[in-house]
């Protein structure tokens, strides 16, 4: 482990942020500044997870870096003047933070409560028959938190935030969206364990209620996959982009959603050395509709033209331009 440095990183944090302010950069001129969750009651929700990423930044190893050498990390949720929801990464004052904004964390709430109120009958029989749905729905919340903040912490550990990342000039404009998809597959490989086997197996079976190892087992992965599609389709919601370009920052959506579940599908077959059946039975397409049906159909009115276009021949060769650039940044190399 690094050693810590002498400014607390709040006090790091508030310093870059007023610093960034005063130059007026853009990128951070919506964080009006951090949460102060040491003042909140202990068993305040935005305290909790505050203070359980942070325990969790603080064990970071070489195992968990690939023998990349980080700073000390440090989590802080963020209000905004804006309203939007999102989370950031970067380094500052001998720091890395992993910045989350209030509104993306109330959204992450609102939404697991809203899926588990209606899909009551779903939940019940199949997800979690011994669980209260307030217990169910902050499973789901810790995941959709743990999907976002490993996505942030793995674009520090891939290298992505250097002046000159890894395979760049291989890479040239495919570079940023292959990043993305990159860092969804190192931060599910990071997430994975920690539900399955690490400290968040015995935090999930006191959720659920249930103890017996494989019934465990498959709500884990059932609430890990709907907590990832509730995430995807959130950020798609409201979206009107068709057709997309190798120039855009992020990928289109419905191809992180294609690509995390065919990470989480390899995890579950070369180390969880769980089933699988799941891919082509008909269960993510039920997860998917029960993710979209939180969202007002106005807010979806792109979304099957996105997937056509795709599907398309221009889109084909697009997403074969990003799947070499995934197979670079994962393997070095770019398959035939």
């Amino acid at each position: 482990m690094p050693e810590t440095p002498k400014i607390p990183p709040e006090a790091a944090f508030e310093r870059f942020l007023h610093e960034k302010h005063e130059r007026g950069e853009k990128k951070y001129e919506h964080i009006s500044g951090r949460i102060a969750v040491e003042n909140l009651p202990s068993d305040h929700l935005y305290r909790w997870i505050a203070e359980w990423m942070n325990l969790q930044l603080s064990d970071v190893g070489v195992t968990s870096t690939g023998g990349v050498a980080l700073p000390p990390l440090h989590f802080e949720l963020v209000r905004v003047n804006n309203g939007i929801a999102a989370a950031h990464t970067f380094e500052a004052v001998e720091w890395g933070f992993i910045v989350m904004t209030q509104p993306m964390f109330d959204e992450m709430l609102r939404l697991s409560r809203l899926v588990v109120s209606q899909n009551a009958a779903f939940f019940s029989l199949q997800i979690a028959p011994s669980a209260d749905a307030e217990k169910t729905a902050r499973l789901l919340l810790l995941m959709q938190f743990c999907f976002v903040s490993a996505h942030e912490y793995s674009h520090l550990v891939r290298q992505h935030l250097e002046d000159h990342p890894p395979h760049a000039d291989v890479l040239g404009a495919v570079l940023s969206q292959a990043q993305e998809i990159d860092a969804d597959g190192y931060g599910i490989y990071h997430d994975l364990p920690y539900f399955f086997s690490g400290a968040g197996r015995p935090l999930a079976s006191r959720l659920l209620n249930t103890s017996s190892s494989k019934s465990l087992d498959s709500s884990i992965l059932s609430c890990f996959l709907l907590a990832g599609m509730i995430q995807f389709c959130a950020r798609w919601a409201g979206k009107i982009q068709i057709e997309s370009d190798l120039s855009t920052e992020h990928p289109p959506l419905p191809l992180r959603i294609n690509y995390m579940t065919l990470f989480v599908e390899m995890w579950c077959r070369e180390v969880g050395e769980l089933p699988t059946t799941w891919m082509t039975d008909g269960t993510l397409r039920n997860y998917f509709s029960a993710a979209a049906g939180l969202f007002q159909p106005e807010m979806k009115t792109a979304w099957d033209q996105q997937i056509a276009w795709l599907k398309s021949p221009n889109g084909e060769n697009y997403c074969a331009e990003i799947r070499k650039g995934i197979d670079r940044l994962r393997t070095g190399t770019i398959e035939p």
